[in-house]
């Protein structure tokens, strides 16, 4: 009989024996919102499959992709679907709650929404203080080394952003036929600082004037109507393949150091 990873294709008789080995748990997250007009909103699936290639190769056991996150700023788009911070929240805690029931202690959240982060955050040391386990979580796009990026697009160029890279190149490895680059015709990359109110928007959530940063808190549609901040354009399925695998090499090594890591802290 093959080797099972993913919790979802066992038995609860399997998984009791699995959970007697103290194995680790990997949560796959992501959201499911705009991210141009030439890319699926479902980028929960490519944390799912990095999730999915680590635990093959690591024996770790996963769970499946919880698909919607905090995804407020993007809701002015079709097709975005925005959990609030409460329910993603308590959605965290019931689930490693439920694996901690049963003798799990070793638990890593791959996030593949940077705004999920902070949520998660309160998640993980709620769960600390109360539970004494101590659990992991890495940001996957976030955790691609500026090194990495200079290999792929040279020293002088960074595409990344929203709608950019490295997620564009990423879906068009995995998911080819879904993606629309066509949509993109006509598009070019905004090369001026947008501004709002006579301030240059440094992110979403950023604005600036001379050096001085403060938070404003404005919506994707206020900045991009197309609902791109990076540069999609770079973006090729080779490009992907080589994101991917690097994603699943570190994380491969994470996963394999943190088995040996003591969770319980208390």
């Amino acid at each position: 009989m093959r080797k099972k990873y993913a919790l979802h294709h066992m038995t609860w008789k399997e998984i009791a024996e699995a959970f007697k080995q103290d194995p680790i748990v990997l949560i796959p997250l992501g959201s499911m919102e705009e991210h141009g007009p030439h890319s699926i909103t479902g980028d929960f699936l490519a944390a799912s499959e990095i999730v999915k290639q680590i635990a093959e190769r690591t024996g770790a056991y996963y769970l499946p992709v919880i698909p919607f996150g905090y995804s407020e700023l993007f809701r002015g788009y079709p097709g975005t679907i925005s959990l609030s911070p409460n329910t993603l929240y308590g959605l965290l805690i019931d689930i490693c709650e439920s694996l901690m029931e049963h003798g799990v202690t070793k638990m890593v959240i791959f996030n593949g929404h940077t705004g999920n982060s902070p949520i998660i955050g309160q998640a993980a040391r709620k769960i600390k203080r109360e539970r004494g386990i101590m659990v992991a979580s890495i940001n996957l796009w976030q955790s691609i080394p500026m090194e990495f990026k200079k290999h792929l697009y040279g020293n002088s160029f960074n595409p990344s952003g929203h709608g950019g890279e490295p997620l564009t190149s990423v879906m068009l490895h995995l998911y080819p036929e879904d993606m629309r680059m066509d949509m993109l015709a006509g598009w070019r990359n905004q090369q001026e600082v947008p501004e709002w109110e006579g301030f240059r928007i440094h992110s979403p959530a950023t604005v600036e004037t001379e050096d001085i940063q403060f938070q404003v808190y404005l919506n994707m549609e206020e900045i991009s109507r197309d609902g791109i901040l990076g540069n999609p354009l770079a973006a090729s399925a080779e490009r992907g393949e080589a994101i991917v695998g690097e994603l699943v090499r570190r994380g491969t090594a994470l996963v394999e150091k943190f088995t040996q890591a003591n969770t319980i802290v208390k």
